[in-house]
């Protein structure tokens, strides 16, 4: 198991007052494992490249980015894995979020439902491999 962030876990589960607490907000308490801390730790060890990193997505968006051409919100069943949503809200916590990294929501971007049409199919697959263009996009 990775344990290449337990000092991650242990900062961000102080910052929102504890192990209790941050299971309250996100439904667990800060694992090695998850995005978060993950996170958290290339801002403590390469803060510039966490700095020059625009957007923060998931592996399981990747096909949605790629069909719309754009970046696609990270859906609530996968942002509940990442120590960094609020669960009963369905929405980013800010206690968690800023537990994490500063500036870090701007780079998640908005979250969405499981599910949601996210937009219609970029112009390049439209030209390239003739699909139709009201094709839409589902996360």
């Amino acid at each position: 198991m990775d344990c290449s962030t337990t000092a991650q876990c242990i900062e961000i589960k102080k910052a929102v007052s504890g192990a209790l607490e941050l299971s309250k907000i996100t439904g667990s308490h800060a694992y090695e494992r998850y995005t978060g801390p993950q996170i958290r730790k290339i801002f403590e060890t390469q803060q510039e490249t966490y700095e020059d990193t625009e957007r923060i997505s998931l592996v399981s968006s990747f096909m949605a980015c790629l069909f719309l051409g754009a970046y696609a919100c990270i859906d609530t069943t996968d942002g509940v894995g990442m120590n960094l949503m609020d669960i009963k809200q369905r929405a980013w916590s800010k206690a968690a979020v800023e537990a994490t990294t500063p500036g870090l929501e701007e780079k998640l971007g908005k979250l969405a439902p499981a599910h949601a049409v996210t937009g219609s199919i970029a112009s390049y697959f439209v030209e390239r491999y003739k699909i139709n263009k009201n094709c839409l996009v589902v996360q």
